[in-house]
C-alpha cells in the first residue's frame, strides 16, 4: 500500500513538484527507455560528491538564500517536446509555494498564433516541430494530499502523501526539491555539475543517483539569477531521452504578505473548489495521528483509464489488448532490431504507461523493425 502510494506520487505529482521545487532550497511524465539501464552506482547515495570550490560556494549561497523563503509566487511558460513525433506543446500559468509543504501550479494551453513556428527542427526533414496547445490542468499540494485537476474533463484525482513524508520530511519522498534540501544531502543524492557561472546567470546540471529519482528524469538543468539565487528557467530531460520539458519563470516574488493567487482566489489557494468536478478513483488521504479516518467516497463511474504498458510485447498482441480496452492504435517504425526476436516488438509508447486516457483515444506504438527491410 505504501509503495503504491509513493509510486503514484512519483509518476503524477512530479510535474508540480519540480516546477515549485526550484524555489525552495538546495539543488536540485515519463517514458523509460527499456534499452538503457538507470544509473545506480553502488554506495552513491551515501558518499558525498567532491565538487569544485566555486560550485560548493554556489550551493552554500543557494541554501542560505533559499532558507529565508517562506512563500514564493510567480508566472511560468512551459514548453513540452516529443522528439519521437516531433511535437511541441506550449502552456502558461502561475504557481504558488508556501513552506514547508504546500504548492500549487495552474497550467493553461497557449493559443498558437497563425504562422507561429517551433524553435525545434526535425533532423530528418528539416521541418519545425508541430505546435500544439498544452493541456489545461491544476496541481495542488495541501501538505497531506496532491490533487491533479483536469479542467477540460471537469475531473480530478487525489494522491495521499504518507504520514512519514509530510512536512520537512517530504524531501525524502518523490518531491525532494519542493521542501528544501541541504547542500550535503543534494551531493549525496545527485551528480552536480556547474555548466556556467557568470555575472548574468548560473547554470547547474543535475543527474539523479537513486533509481526512484531516475524514474522521473535523467537530467535537469537549472538556471539561477546570481543576484537573487531564484531560478529563471529549468530544463528536464525525461528518462527515455525522447521527451523534455522547459519552464521559464517570470514575476517571481518571495514572502509577499498577500500572494497573487491568494488575492485572485480570495481564499486559501491550497484548498481546491471541486464543486461540479468528478473524482476519478477512490483515493482517501491517511488521517494524521489523533484525527478520525476520512470516510471512503461512494462508488463512482470512472470515465478515464490507466494506459497499460505494452513495451516488450509484439505489436499484434499490443494492438489487440488496447483495442479490446476501447483504445485506438497507431504503429510507427522505429530503430532496427539488434536481434531477430525483437523485430516488431514495442519499445516505446505514447501516452506513457500508467497515464490516464479515455476510450477512443489513440495509443501510439513504436516498434523495432527488420534491419534487412
Amino acid at each position: 500500500m505504501k509503495s503504491k502510494t509513493v509510486l503514484h506520487q512519483t509518476a503524477l505529482a512530479f510535474l508540480c513538484g519540480m516546477v515549485l521545487s526550484l524555489y525552495s532550497a538546495s539543488p536540485a511524465h515519463a517514458q523509460v527507455d527499456q534499452r538503457k539501464p538507470r544509473p545506480n552506482p553502488a554506495g552513491a547515495v551515501l558518499k558525498v560528491q567532491d565538487l569544485p570550490q566555486d560550485l560548493e560556494n554556489i550551493l552554500a549561497k543557494w541554501e542560505k538564500e533559499s532558507g529565508n523563503i517562506n512563500k514564493l509566487e510567480g508566472t511560468h511558460v512551459r514548453l513540452w517536446y516529443d522528439d519521437v513525433f516531433c511535437v511541441e506543446k506550449r502552456s502558461e500559468g502561475r504557481f504558488y509555494y508556501e513552506k514547508p509543504d504546500k504548492g500549487r501550479i495552474d497550467i493553461t494551453g497557449m493559443k498558437i498564433p497563425k504562422g507561429a513556428k517551433s524553435g525545434k527542427i526535425n533532423p530528418e526533414n528539416g521541418e519545425p516541430f508541430q505546435l500544439q496547445p498544452g493541456e489545461n490542468e491544476r496541481w495542488i499540494c495541501d501538505g497531506k494530499r496532491i490533487f491533479k485537476i483536469d479542467e477540460e474533463e471537469k475531473s480530478y484525482e487525489v494522491y495521499p502523501i504518507p504520514l512519514e513524508r509530510r512536512g520537512a520530511n517530504i524531501m525524502e519522498g518523490p518531491l525532494p526539491f519542493l521542501f528544501g534540501m541541504p547542500a550535503k544531502t543534494a551531493k549525496e543524492r545527485y551528480f552536480l555539475k556547474l555548466v556556467e557561472n557568470s555575472e548574468q546567470r548560473i547554470v547547474i546540471a543535475v543527474k539523479p543517483r537513486r533509481r526512484a529519482d531516475a524514474a522521473n528524469y535523467s537530467e535537469a538543468k537549472v538556471l539561477l539569477d546570481p543576484k537573487t539565487y531564484l531560478p529563471g528557467a529549468v530544463q528536464l530531460i525525461h528518462p527515455g531521452g525522447n521527451q523534455s520539458t522547459v519552464y521559464s519563470f517570470k514575476k517571481v516574488e518571495a514572502n509577499k504578505n498577500k500572494g497573487l493567487i491568494a488575492g485572485f482566489f480570495g481564499k486559501d489557494p491550497f484548498t481546491p473548489d471541486l464543486d461540479g468536478y468528478q473524482l476519478q478513483g477512490k483515493v482517501v488521504a491517511e488521517a494524521a495521528p489523533g484525527e478520525p479516518k476520512p470516510a471512503a467516497p461512494a462508488p463512482i463511474k470512472v470515465a478515464a483509464f490507466k494506459v497499460p504498458n505494452m513495451v516488450g510485447r509484439d505489436w499484434k498482441t499490443a494492438e489487440t489488448m488496447l483495442q479490446q480496452m476501447g483504445f485506438k492504435t497507431k504503429v510507427w517504425r522505429g530503430d532496427p532490431a539488434e536481434e531477430p526476436k525483437l523485430i516488431y516488438q514495442v519499445y516505446e509508447q505514447v501516452p506513457i504507461p500508467g497515464s490516464t486516457a479515455k476510450k477512443g483515444e489513440t495509443v501510439h506504438l513504436k516498434l523495432y523493425v527488420n534491419p534487412k527491410k
